[in-house]
């Protein structure tokens, strides 16, 4: 049973949330900012933080109060009339709940209707009691006498408000007109210079929803198909080529896989000075604010999300298509249910003859060591990235923090992540098993496709141990040569003596072929000449021992022959 939320961390989110969404600033620098008034201890509203560090100027502060205000507002009236259509003995709380489910199916399938019009088909109540609840929120449903299209707005507005299609003043709905309403709506009209109004590629763009390097996402409604969908728009006067080359490809690359874990793509192309992608229309939230807003997830519910993006990996693999930039905010955990896989902005298809190889494309906190090193990513990259998800999903944070992308990337290639179980001594042996081949530095040594992870992953979630015990797991060391050896195996792998696990306790280690510099104590591979720690040279014959005279170390000088 979980507490109840604390009121000024949900603000915070919120208005972190609206600050990326209207575009006032990225994801990155909103992280920065929070990183900072946390380490800080700061008591100063996000807001007034982000005003006073220079990342928003007066007019938009004033904007970003107003959104704020506006949101909260929008989530209390939602409360209020499922609290009123209860309280009042117009439906049991079962029948809500089993409506809100079934609205957040259709949301999955892009058909988006209010709780009051769900009612009312269910025979609940009735369009005249929806109307009467709204009336007593101060608020009516108006219509667009060009469009046709019904909004929610307050009362006192009635007059003022136009529609986002055409820019027609809104007129208040007769008493005997259905309750399905489009949205809930402001006052004024759409900005300047915005799409809002506009029909491109079937669609009339209704608002905007998110913001990015790749273009602008904007809800819509598809004349042809009747629904709800997402477009993303990119101007024709861009004077970046690639920007419009990456906008197809991700159309193209998208439509090659029909899968449920992934983003439907209904339409590419250009119209009235813009390239346009049609896409499913997801509503949920993406799972960055999932852990912002709760932390650490349950390892049941990690894994099965990791289940489904995996899924999804699977299928575009299996077309040829390698994401490249798998991060939480391009992870949506739908009202459904399912994790849903978005933004393949950034996705290489293997047969492409042009992709370009020396470029370093990605997110510096989940890129894979080929991916900074410029080198080709494959199936495994992307499961690297999910790799780390993963642990951040499990612990609550991310494996590899800093501020300077020099130092990511030396962890990344060089540095082995702090184990799950340091973080939550709890997480099973076979969880960090898995998190540890998904992430290991050279590609050959993860999962060599989706389909293997998945095995593992059922593995887990059944109780078992998983196939990744045996490479990454606890290992005991051989009593008669010292070799380091899977729990799992009963006769040591070298000399082939058993192994008596309930001799003594296990030493763990991150692999058999590692050893402990007998210096510093940090870990090396096998064969390695000088330590990666503390940098001094190995002897020369045995390769384990620091040398202290000719390369050789105090044991093995006895087996050099005097010259």
């Amino acid at each position: 049973m979980t507490g109840p939320a604390d009121p000024k961390k949900e603000s915070t989110v919120l208005l972190a949330r609206l600050a990326v969404r209207h575009g006032m600033l990225d994801q990155a620098s909103v992280d920065r900012v929070l990183e900072f008034r946390r380490r800080r201890g700061s008591v100063l509203p996000l807001g007034e933080l982000l005003l006073q560090l220079g990342h928003i100027t007066r007019e938009q502060f004033d904007r970003l109060m107003a959104l704020h205000r506006a949101a909260r507002e929008s989530r209390e009236e939602a409360k209020r009339f499922g609290e009123m259509v209860v309280s009042r003995g117009l439906a049991a709380p079962e029948l809500v709940g089993a409506c809100l489910k079934e609205q957040a199916e259709l949301a999955a399938r892009g058909i988006f209707k209010n709780l009051g019009e769900l009612l009312v088909e269910r025979g609940a109540i009735t369009p005249d009691q929806v109307k009467g609840l709204l009336g007593e929120q101060d608020r009516a449903i108006a219509y667009c006498p060009q469009c046709g299209e019904k909004y929610n707005v307050l009362r006192p507005w009635l007059g003022d408000v136009r529609c986002p299609s055409d820019g027609a003043y809104l007129t208040e709905a007769d008493r005997d007109s259905s309750v399905g309403v489009a949205a809930t709506l402001e006052g004024g009209g759409p900005a300047a210079g915005s799409p809002v109004g506009m029909e491109i590629g079937g669609c009339r763009i209704l608002e905007l929803i998110a913001k990015g390097s790749m273009g602008s996402v904007y809800k819509a409604k598809h004349e042809g198909l009747n629904r709800y969908v997402a477009v993303k728009l990119l101007p024709s006067v861009s004077r970046n080529p690639d920007l419009v080359k990456r906008l197809l490809f991700e159309a193209r690359a998208v439509a090659k896989v029909e899968h449920p874990n992934i983003v439907q793509v209904y339409d590419v192309g250009f119209q009235r000075g813009y390239f346009f992608i049609v896409m499913q229309l997801l509503r949920g939230q993406t799972l960055e604010e999932r852990l912002e807003e709760s932390g650490a997830l349950d390892l049941k519910t990690a894994l099965e999300i990791t289940r489904d993006v995996a899924q999804g990996l699977g299928a575009a693999h299996a077309r040829g298509v390698i994401h490249r930039d798998i991060k939480p905010t391009n992870i949506v955990l739908a009202e459904d249910g399912r994790a849903r896989l978005t933004d393949f902005g950034l996705a290489q298809d293997v047969e492409d003859p042009e992709e370009q190889l020396g470029l370093i494309v990605g997110t510096p906190y989940y890129m894979s060591p080929e991916q900074w090193l410029g080198h080709k990513a494959d199936e495994r990259s992307d499961l690297y990235s999910l790799g780390v998800i993963l642990y951040q999903m499990a612990t609550g944070r991310r494996p590899f923090q800093s501020d300077s992308i020099a130092d990511l990337m030396h962890q990344h290639l060089k540095v082995a992540p702090p184990s799950p179980k340091a973080h939550d001594p709890t997480l099973p042996d076979g969880f960090c098993a898995i998190v540890k081949k998904l992430m290991a530095k050279p590609p050959a040594k993860r999962y060599a496709d989706a389909a293997a992870l998945l095995v593992d992953v059922e593995r887990v979630l059944r109780g078992e141990d998983p196939e990744a015990m045996r490479e990454f797991g606890a290992f005991v060391r051989c009593g008669f040569c010292e070799t380091f050896n899977p729990v799992t195996e009963r006769r040591c792998k070298v000399c082939g003596e058993p192994i008596h696990v309930g001799g003594g306790p296990l030493e763990i280690a991150l692999r058999p072929d590692e050893f402990k510099c007998p210096g510093c104590g940090g870990l090396n591979r096998k064969d390695a000449r000088a330590c990666s720690g503390c940098r001094k040279p190995f002897c020369v014959r045995c390769r384990r021992r620091l040398a202290v005279l000719r390369g050789y170390c105090e044991r093995c000088m006895t087996h050099v022959r005097r010259r």
